[in-house]
């Protein structure tokens, strides 16, 4: 007769697989939080479960160490802002021009809205591993890509072969978030509105001039 093993005694209604899942949530939480306000560099495992309410045995639980956290943190908070990206397109009309300056809101929209997911995003992700590194040109990837899809009609008629046509759409990301860390550097001091107008006619001029092939 094969032994059966018993199914995880329930804890409060929650079975111990469900705890697992809330306790890393937590801890996701908690490290948006201390990476985003306090910073990668200076923050501790203590710290985060601090913020958490958890111990260090179940910080272990989840993660190897505090860099898996932050690669976890990153994922999330690039995706919170694409996300963003992507509903504000998607209310928008169905005009280039339109689309592209709806998100450029989104973008910039998503990190006034919290400033932690810009700091890990733009300068506590920079220069830790060569996985984090790995995990931030997936990151720009993505959202080149995002670009290319927006704007494929100017693209194709570039008649750039698509080597050349994903490098601009990678500049034009590079620009956004060059523009997005001098405002986070500089204690958000310019208000997004302008952030949003300078990024449109930056981004325009580069399509025009795909247009024109």
């Amino acid at each position: 007769m094969a032994f059966v093993q018993p199914p995880s005694r329930p804890y409060r209604g929650t079975a111990a697989e469900q705890r697992v899942i809330e306790r890393r949530e937590r801890l996701v939480g908690a490290g948006i939080d201390v990476f985003g306000r306090t910073g990668y560099r200076a923050a501790t495992v203590r710290a985060i479960c601090a913020r958490a309410g958890l111990t260090k045995r179940y910080f272990y639980e989840s993660f190897t160490d505090s860099e898996e956290l932050l690669l976890t943190c990153y994922e999330r908070a690039a995706d919170e802002i694409h996300g963003a990206m992507v509903r504000a397109v998607a209310e928008a009309p169905a005009e280039l021009a339109a689309q592209l300056r709806a998100a450029l809101a989104g973008y910039f929209g998503a990190i006034d809205a919290d400033q932690r997911l810009a700091r890990i995003t733009l300068l506590e992700i920079l220069g830790v591993s060569r996985a984090v590194d790995a995990a931030y040109q997936a990151q720009t990837e993505r959202f080149a890509s995002s670009v290319e899809v927006l704007a494929a009609e100017a693209f194709a008629a570039s008649g750039l072969p698509p080597v050349q046509r994903h490098l601009i759409a990678q500049g034009i990301i590079g620009a956004i978030t060059t523009v997005a860390a001098q405002w986070l550097l500089t204690d958000r001091s310019t208000p997004t509105e302008q952030l949003v107008e300078a990024s449109d006619v930056l981004v325009l001029a580069v399509l025009r001039r795909l247009r024109a092939g």
